[in-house]
């Protein structure tokens, strides 16, 4: 079999290990059945949402508020772990965990966290803008439908009480979840499994407000 007779992801999706260890694309596009769109969009949100780094985690401790710093630790596990930053998620879990406990070493492990948040988001800024490290897939940069857009059809047809809203949250259920959250998914999906628009709508409520709709 020559190189051209490979199948196409399979070439795009090869990186070296050193990549692999920050960000493991393959990892992060089964978790979204295979949408290649929908990662990239997850991606270049983890870089919007955590362009400062680890800045917010840094100031709720210098402020002496451990709490936040604790949710906002948490928070960051997730997103690490949805897109495959392995690495990340780990950290996250060890300052995490050095929190809950309010052990010793704190410092030293926010140390070691920044050192792996400043890895991920160097190669984010090589991959969605267009240099990534040899062999790995550049981001597509056609996006889905946009969120607020996507809300607003959702609202519209729970407002108007429309069977259509179920197959909506079917067929849209992954680019859903990163935009409302599982929490808030759920709450909408739960609500639409027994026909209450009403409180699919409630629980859709403060998202939609966010996103200025």
């Amino acid at each position: 079999m020559t190189p051209s007779d490979h199948p196409q992801d399979s070439i795009e999706l090869r990186a070296d290990a050193v990549t692999r260890e920050t960000i493991d694309v393959n990892d992060g596009i089964e978790r979204v059945m295979g949408n290649r769109e929908l990662y990239g969009r997850m991606l270049r949100r983890f870089r919007n949402d955590y362009r400062d780094g680890a800045l917010a985690i840094r100031s709720a401790l210098a402020a002496n508020e451990p709490v936040l710093a604790h949710r906002l630790v948490h928070t960051l596990k997730g997103a690490a772990g949805m897109i495959g930053a392995h690495r990340l998620l780990q950290r996250a879990t060890e300052l995490e965990e050095t929190l809950r406990l309010a052990a010793a070493g704190q410092r030293e492990t926010l140390a070691s966290l920044i050192t792996e948040f400043d890895k991920v988001l160097h190669l984010l800024d090589l991959l969605l803008d267009g240099h990534p490290p040899p062999g790995m897939h550049v981001m597509p940069q056609r996006t889905l439908m946009p969120d607020a857009e996507l809300l607003a059809r959702l609202l519209e047809l729970l407002s108007q009480q429309d069977g259509a809203a179920v197959d909506m949250l079917a067929e849209s259920h992954a680019s859903l979840k990163v935009i409302l959250g599982e929490t808030t998914l759920a709450r909408v999906v739960a609500a639409m499994n027994s026909f209450d628009y009403r409180a699919a709508l409630d629980a859709l409520g403060e998202t939609a407000y966010g996103a200025g709709i």
